[in-house]
């Protein structure tokens, strides 16, 4: 299978390289905003850039998933550029994609200080709903959305916003955790990004 990663940086580029080292072997389409960053952006392997506004994010992302257009893939991994993963999560989705349009996952790693932290998911009226760090979507179901996951241009609650297309789409989903299924997907927290660590409820230390 022929997997790549979509991701957007603004800035931060100490926690995007720690990031990208992690996951040195698959392909990357990256937006940027920042002139800096495209420079920063040229010296990272399996990295395709393109530049585009920062704001709307909605808009921002939504350029990303319709330049796949472009690129050769079966399916896209969404990541944040303060997020990773393990090559235990790119061996699941090319195992289990082509059985469904879209993976996505109902808990979450979050890393900061040293320390790491295990997230279950939303104990709210959002309970059972995927967070948005390592959704995958299959080109076909990319194709048949016409590349617009985030079609109204706003800068919070993204999430929400491609969940609602997906779930009118119908999309043929496979939700479920990352803990059933040994693998990871980290969102590292260095006190820049829009989420802080603090903000997040029932986090279980899993090592120092």
């Amino acid at each position: 299978m022929k997997i790549v990663i979509l991701t957007a940086m603004h800035k931060r580029q100490e926690t995007v390289k720690y990031c990208f080292d992690k996951m040195p072997n698959i392909k990357k389409i990256v937006m940027y905003s920042d002139d800096a960053d495209g420079v920063f952006l040229d010296s990272f392997p399996n990295v395709y850039k393109f530049k585009t506004p920062n704001n709307p994010l909605s808009t921002k992302w939504n350029e990303g998933v319709k330049k796949l257009k472009d690129f050769d893939f079966d399916a896209m991994i969404l990541l944040g550029s303060d997020d990773y993963i393990d090559e235990a999560f790119i061996n699941y989705v090319s195992l289990n994609i082509s059985k469904y349009e879209m993976i996505a996952f109902k808990d979450i790693y979050f890393q900061s200080g040293g320390s790491t932290y295990y997230w279950g998911g939303y104990e709210c009226a959002r309970e059972g709903e995927p967070i948005g760090a390592g959704k995958v979507y299959a080109k076909s179901f990319l194709h048949r959305i016409k590349y617009n996951l985030y079609p109204t241009p706003i800068n919070k609650r993204l999430d929400a916003l491609s969940w609602k297309v997906c779930v009118n789409a119908k999309a043929n989903m496979l939700i479920t955790t990352l803990k059933e299924n040994g693998l990871y997907c980290c969102d590292v927290k260095d006190g820049q990004g829009m989420t802080k660590l603090e903000s997040v409820p029932n986090l279980k230390l899993v090592n120092k």
